[in-house]
C-alpha cells in the first residue's frame, strides 16, 4: 500500500520556478504578511516559553514534537501584534516546549536547530532546572493523595526541614545559589556559538525571567488557603512563610539572569523583567477571594496564573453529580493524576509522552493564562522597540533591499510542479525513545532525485533517527529542511515543511494519505523465545520492523 499526500494550500508568492523563500504557511498558521520582507525571530525555553495546551482550540502547532505549545504564549501573540515589524512581516519560529531544561536549548532536544537562522531569539528556561514543579506539587497541590507530603512549611524547621516542601525549596535555594549561574553561562555560551546565529552580527539573545507567583504584600487573608488534593498529608496551607519562601527562589533567579547578562553578554543579550507586569493579578493579592484565586474570571483579568481546575470550574459548567465543585475525593485524584502529578514543570526534558491536550488542565497551573502572556508580550516588545528592532541588517542600506530575481525554469535545482518523496520508516529493538528510523527519497516534478538519506552501515544502518525530541531534518535541493518524527502513540508520522505540519494519518484537509503496514506484521523480532524464557533485546541480533512503501506528495506549485 502506499500513502500519498496532496498539500493544496500554498501562499501566492509561489511560482512555476519552485518554491519561494516564503514558503509554504498551513490554514491554522497564524503568520501575519504585512508585504514586506520576512524577519526572522524565535522563541526557545521550557513551558513558560511554550505554554500549555488544554485543548485542541489552543494548540498551535498540532503539539508537533509533544510540546504543547499554545497559540496564547508570548511567542504567537507577537506574531498576531503588527505594531512592532513596521515594514517587515513576521518571521517567528517557536521550539520552546513544554518541560526542558537548559541543556536543551542548544543540546539535547536542540531547539536552536528548529528556530532557522533567526535575528533574535527569546528564551525562558530555568526553572524547571530549580525543581519550580516540584515545589508546587509538594508544597501546594499534594497531588498523590495516599502519600504522606511530611509537616506543612510554616510547621517546619527551615534548616532541617522533615517535610518535602521545606525539602524542595532548600534545594532549590542550593541549585540557585551554586550550580545554576555556570549551567545559564554554559547554554547562553553554545546559543551565541550556534552555526544558526553564529555569523549574524546583529543576532541578539532576550532572557526573560519568571513572575513570583504570590502577592508580594503577603496580605494575611491567603493564610488559610489550600488547594491540595484531600488526602492523607497535614493541610498545605498558603502561609505567609510558604508564600515568601516560593517568591523568593524566583526572585534569586531572576536576580541572577539579570547580574549574568548585564556583567557577561550585555552586547549580545538583553534581560527582560516581567515580573512588575504582573503585579495585582498574582495569586492572594491584597483585597482578593477565594473564588478569585479558582480562575473563574473567563476573561482571564483577574489572576494572571493558571490554578488546579477541573474542567467544570473555568467553563462554567455545573460540577458532576456527587462532586464537591471546589474539589474532588481522593479516590477521583488518585484516578484522575494516575500517580502522574501536577504541572508541567518537570525534571526530565521535554516533549514527554505525557504532553497532550487532554492533560492540559492538569500540567498548566502555575503557568500563565492568556493575559499573563499578553503582559509578557508586552515587555518583550517594549525592549524591542527600544533597541530599534526590527531593523535591516548591518550591510543593507535599506529597510526592505530588493529580493533577488527568481530563477528560470531550466536553471532551478529543482523542476517544479510536484514534488514526491518515498519514506521507509525501520523500528529496532531499542527503547521506544530511540528506536524509529527513516530512510528518504525526495524527486522532483521530473522524477529526478533532489534529496536522499545518506546510510552509513557503521552509524545508522537503518536509516536517521526520528524520534520524539530526536526529529530528522531532512535536507534537499528544496529551500527549508523537511522536519520528520515518528509517534508510537497511534502509529504516524509527523511531519513539518517551514511551519506547514501534517500528519501521515490524515486523509482529509490540506493532506490525503493511505499508509502501508509493518513487515513483520506484529513488529521487531527481538532474538527468539523458547519455553517460558523472555524475548532478548539484542540490536545486533534483532530484525527491525519496516513500514513499507510510504509516498508522498507535495504540491509546490
Amino acid at each position: 500500500m502506499k500513502m500519498r499526500f496532496i498539500l493544496k494550500q500554498f501562499i501566492s508568492t509561489l511560482s512555476l520556478f519552485g518554491i519561494s523563500s516564503a514558503g509554504l504557511v498551513p490554514k491554522s498558521a497564524h503568520l501575519t504578511p504585512r508585504g514586506g520582507d520576512n524577519w526572522p525571530y524565535g522563541v526557545i525555553g521550557d513551558s513558560w516559553g511554550s505554554g500549555v495546551s488544554y485543548n485542541n482550540d489552543v494548540l498551535y502547532d498540532g503539539n508537533l514534537d509533544n510540546c504543547l505549545r499554545t497559540k496564547e504564549s508570548h511567542g504567537p501573540q507577537m506574531e498576531a501584534d503588527t505594531s512592532w515589524t513596521g515594514d517587515y512581516s513576521s518571521g517567528l519560529r517557536d521550539a520552546a516546549c513544554s518541560g526542558s531544561q537548559l541543556v536543551d536549548l542548544a543540546k539535547g532536544q536542540y531547539q536552536m536547530g528548529k528556530v532557522g537562522k533567526p535575528n533574535l531569539v527569546v528564551m525562558t528556561s530555568g526553572g524547571n532546572n530549580a525543581g519550580f514543579g516540584h515545589i508546587v506539587d509538594v508544597c501546594i497541590y499534594h497531588s498523590d493523595p495516599l502519600h504522606n507530603y511530611g509537616p506543612a512549611y510554616k510547621d517546619d524547621d527551615p534548616n532541617d526541614p522533615k517535610g518535602q516542601c521545606g525539602q524542595a525549596l532548600n534545594s532549590a535555594s542550593t541549585y540557585i545559589n551554586e550550580p545554576m549561574r555556570q549551567d545559564l553561562i554554559n547554554t547562553i555560551n553554545d546559543i551565541l556559538a550556534d552555526p544558526h546565529v553564529h555569523e549574524n552580527e546583529d543576532f541578539l539573545l532576550y532572557l526573560t525571567g519568571y513572575a513570583q507567583f504570590f502577592g508580594t504584600d503577603y496580605d494575611p487573608w491567603c493564610n488559610n488557603e489550600y488547594w491540595n488534593v484531600p488526602g492523607i498529608s497535614a493541610r498545605p496551607y498558603l502561609s505567609e512563610e510558604l508564600r515568601r519562601a516560593f517568591n523568593g527562589r524566583v526572585s534569586a533567579v531572576n536576580k541572577l539572569y539579570q547580574d549574568v547578562i548585564s556583567t557577561q553578554y550585555a552586547d549580545k543579550a538583553r534581560y527582560i523583567d516581567l515580573d512588575s507586569g504582573f503585579s495585582g493579578h498574582r495569586f492572594c493579592e491584597s483585597g482578593a477571594s477565594h473564588s478569585d484565586q479558582l480562575n473563574k474570571d473567563t476573561n482571564f483579568n483577574g489572576v494572571y496564573l493558571w490554578n488546579l481546575n477541573w474542567r467544570w470550574q473555568v467553563v462554567n459548567q455545573p460540577a458532576p453529580q456527587g462532586v464537591d465543585p471546589d474539589n474532588i475525593s481522593p479516590e477521583e485524584a488518585a484516578q484522575l493524576f494516575n500517580g502522574s502529578g501536577v504541572t508541567a514543570w518537570t525534571t526530565g526534558s521535554g516533549g514527554g509522552g505525557g504532553n497532550v491536550p487532554d492533560n492540559g488542565w492538569r500540567l498548566r497551573p502555575f503557568h500563565p493564562r492568556t493575559s499573563g502572556y499578553t503582559s509578557i508580550k508586552n515587555a518583550i516588545l517594549a525592549q524591542l522597540k527600544s533597541d530599534g528592532l526590527p531593523k535591516a541588517p548591518s550591510t543593507s542600506t535599506s529597510p526592505r533591499p530588493p529580493p533577488p530575481p527568481p530563477p528560470s525554469p531550466s536553471g532551478g535545482n529543482f523542476a517544479p510542479g510536484t514534488c514526491s518523496f518515498h519514506l521507509d520508516e525501520w523500528q529496532s529493538c531499542a527503547d521506544d525513545s530511540q528506536n524509529l528510523f527513516a530512510r528518504i527519497t525526495m524527486y522532483d516534478d521530473a522524477k529526478k532525485q533532489i534529496g536522499k538519506t545518506t546510510i552509513d552501515p557503521t552509524k545508522n544502518l537503518l536509516g536517521d533517527p526520528i524520534n520524539v525530541g530526536d526529529s530528522l531534518n531532512f535536507q534537499s535541493e528544496l529551500p527549508y529542511p523537511l522536519v520528520v518524527t515518528g509517534e508510537h502513540e497511534n502509529d504516524y508520522v509527523q511531519f513539518n515543511y517551514n511551519r506547514l505540519q501534517f500528519k501521515s494519518t490524515d486523509k482529509t484537509g490540506p493532506a490525503m494519505c493511505t499508509v502501508g503496514g509493518w513487515d513483520p506484521r506484529d513488529g521487531p523480532v527481538c532474538g527468539l523465545r523458547f519455553g517460558n524464557q523472555n524475548a532478548v533485546s539484542d540490536d545486533s541480533r534483532a530484525e527491525p520492523s519496516v513500514e513499507i512503501d510510504k509516498l508522498m506528495l507535495l504540491r509546490t506549485a
